[in-house]
This record gives C-alpha cells, structure tokens and sequence, in this order.
C-alpha cells in the first residue's frame, strides 16, 4: 500500500571514504514529538547500528520513491526510551532525533511525518478494536540487496506490506506495556519472506476501509500509526507470529523516562 511509503524509512550505514556498500540496521517511521522530528523504531535497530558503526560514518535513510537521505551521526540524536529486557517483549523502542539541518528540509521535502500527540484513549477506540484491518510495513533483507559499483552502490529496497486483521487475543498487555501481534500465513499462494530481518522496527497501521460514494470501491479511508514492530518468532505449521508495542506504548508509555544519548 503506498498510502504508507511517505513515512516509512529503512536506515543503514555507508562509509563517506568509499561510498561501496551499505550495511542495513532496520526500519522506522517518520514521526514528530513534543516538537521534535525523527525516526520511531525498535531499540535493537539502534543497538545493531552502534555494533556495525566501525568504519562507516554515514546514516542512510531510504525514502519514498526510491529516495534516499545521507545524515552525518551528529545530526541524529538518540532518545532511549526503552533498555529491552527480553528478546519477545523487550520493551523495544527507540527514538532518533533527526537535528535541526540541511537534510532535514531535504527530508520533509520528500516525506511526510506522522505526529504522536494524539489522545490514547481516542486511538484505541478508534483504531485498536477487534476486526479493523492493519498493515505491517518494512524493508526485510530477504527481498532487498545492495549492489557495488565503481563509485558507490545501487540499493534495491523492497517495501513490505504485510496486512493482517486485529482478531480476539491480539492485544496483550504485560508490566505496563501493551503488545500487538499477528499471524502470517505460509500457503502456497503467498510469497511471504522467510525471515521478516531488516523490518525489525517498521510501522504498524491500523485502516477503516469505506466504500466510495461514487464507483462503490473499497478505499482507504481514516488511518493512525499504532504500533512498532520489533519480534518474529519461528515458523511452525506455516505460521509465524510478528509482534510489536502497540498505541498506548508509542504514544505515552515509551516518553515518560527517555533519556538522550550520544550516537557514535
């Protein structure tokens, strides 16, 4: 669904010496919060970017369109807003500050942001209810590759959206942190990846769908960002579940003790 390209964003990093390769560390979400714009994503995305930051010093952003923004890390302020205890329910979530720039602009140029102030109780309401249809979206390295060139690199970056339906015991609460997961499907007649590595911290949608006035189509009509994806858990009987924090966590929870810290 491109309805949901704009804010999306896959991140890695490139060193500025050779421009050659790319070496991927997640997804994220544009969003904006208490005045602040950036990228929402998981925690170990960010753990994984300091582990491979070693002779790279360029972030990447992939955009819309095939776009891409090149950020120097002291243009990305990191706010902790979680220290993950476990691998299935962390709490898993980052916060990366985009400063104040010249590729700030180029980014709202080219993208859109989406704003965490919404009330809480209004978006669980309103979109986090038995039977409303979501969509999970990300850049999986299973579908994408970096190809080396002799000044540079060509990046194909595969969008992901993976729909699902908010069913009975999707919605799981625990320490103060609500969860939303869902089931994949491997029939014969998908082509889902085998592994969802690389749209770890990737957005979660939830959409109403109406139906035009006019050709009587479904369409999409209102949609909020409810969740972030961070955990797949193994495939059994063809089935796969992909979690991620759901409204209450990425509006609320999450800010209340971030604290800031240094990229490397």
């Amino acid at each position: 669904m491109r309805e949901f390209a704009p804010y999306s964003v896959g991140m890695g990093w490139v060193s500025s010496r050779t421009r050659q390769t790319f070496t991927p560390f997640g997804s994220g979400t544009l969003v904006s919060k208490n005045g602040k714009v950036g990228v929402l994503t998981a925690q170990h995305c960010v753990r994984e970017m300091h582990r491979t930051s070693r002779e790279h010093d360029t972030v990447v952003l992939i955009l819309r369109d095939a776009r891409a923004a090149y950020l120097p890390p002291d243009s990305l302020i990191e706010h902790r807003l979680t220290t993950p205890l476990s691998d299935e329910y962390g709490p898993d979530l980052d916060f990366l500050e985009i400063a104040p720039s010249d590729q700030q602009r180029t980014i709202l140029g080219i993208a859109s942001v989406w704003p965490l102030n919404g009330n809480v109780d209004t978006l669980l309401r309103e979109f986090g209810t038995e039977g409303l249809l979501l969509a999970w979206v990300g850049f999986p390295e299973e579908r994408c590759e970096t190809i080396s060139l002799p000044n540079g690199f060509r990046r194909r970056a595969y969008h992901l959206t993976c729909p699902n339906v908010i069913q009975q015991g999707d919605i799981i609460e625990k320490s103060g942190w609500d969860y939303i997961q869902s089931k994949c499907f491997y029939c014969d007649e998908n082509d889902l990846p085998k592994s969802f590595g690389g749209a770890s911290g990737g957005g979660i949608w939830s959409i109403r769908v109406i139906r035009d006035e006019i050709t009587r189509k479904l369409v999409i009509g209102k949609r909020a960002l409810v969740g972030v994806a961070f955990y797949e858990t193994g495939i059994e009987k063809n089935e796969q579940y992909i979690r991620g924090h759901f409204i209450r966590s990425i509006y609320d929870v999450a800010w209340r003790n971030s604290r800031k810290t240094s990229l490397p």
